[in-house]
């Protein structure tokens, strides 16, 4: 029994666990212990999370020990800007800071009010309208020459009843006369110092005193003009058959045949 017993204290204390180690000895054999990789639970999310052609290489970060502070990892320090910072000094406690000086602007010149001025009361002026212009009045028409006034031309002339003679404008020192039935002229007489004789082309036949120019039509021979010259003025009359036809034509003839100069 006894032997029992004893058999069983040493199986007793041969089972019985060791004794639990001090928090300090735990503490410094895992502080002593190499760094252990990534957790298996991070590994696994990120080969899930990174396509399978390019896998991403898993980043293992030391853990710092058991009762340390990790330390802090340096920051880039910024870029430097060029433009240069302005750093204000912070007056001390109990000063009130110094008023800046701000530096002088530029006085802007002051446009001058625009200056109004009343219109000045004007007095009509009156209105004249220039005349229309207007065409000049032809001259009056000569009178036919009276009988008185016929019998002191210079030349002589039977003058059948219903024609009249009229004078018409000339050169100076010269006149002019048509002999006309109405407004038909049969025939012109000029009386001045040098006439345009002759004017048809024809036979020039001299004779009476006077130069006459012949023209033959059929089987007719027509005296169509006249030159008469004379010793005082005027010194040329010149007689010519206007241009008629028919009856008319030898009416003008008759007449022009009976002028004589005096």
């Amino acid at each position: 029994m006894i032997a029992l017993a004893a058999a069983l204290v040493i199986s007793g204390q041969a089972t019985t666990p060791p004794p639990q180690r001090a928090g300090s000895n735990l503490t410094r054999d895992l502080n002593s212990a190499p760094p252990s990789a990534t957790p298996p639970a991070a590994s696994t999310a990120a080969s899930t999370q990174v396509p399978a052609q390019a896998p991403a290489r898993a980043t293992t970060q030391a853990l710092p020990p058991i009762g340390q502070t990790p330390a802090a990892s340096p920051r880039p320090a910024p870029a430097a800007s060029s433009e240069p910072r302005t750093t204000q000094v912070q007056p001390p406690i109990g000063q009130s800071p110094t008023a800046t000086p701000r530096p002088a602007t530029a006085t802007r010149p002051q446009t001058p009010a625009p200056t109004t001025t009343a219109p000045q009361a004007t007095a009509p002026q009156p209105t004249t309208t220039a005349p229309a212009a207007t065409a000049p009045a032809a001259a009056p028409a000569p009178a036919a020459l009276s009988a008185a006034a016929i019998a002191a031309l210079p030349f002589s002339i039977q003058l059948p009843a219903g024609l009249t003679i009229t004078p018409a404008r000339a050169g100076a020192n010269a006149s002019i006369y048509r002999v006309q039935r109405g407004d038909q002229t049969l025939l012109m007489i000029y009386a001045g110092p040098s006439s345009q004789f002759p004017i048809y082309d024809g036979e020039t036949v001299r004779a009476g005193g006077r130069a006459s120019v012949v023209v033959t039509e059929g089987s007719r021979r027509l005296a169509m003009e006249h030159l008469f010259q004379r010793a005082t003025d005027p010194k040329e009359i010149h007689v010519w058959i206007a241009s008629v036809e028919g009856a008319d034509r030898d009416l003008a003839e008759r007449i022009g045949q009976s002028i004589d100069v005096k």
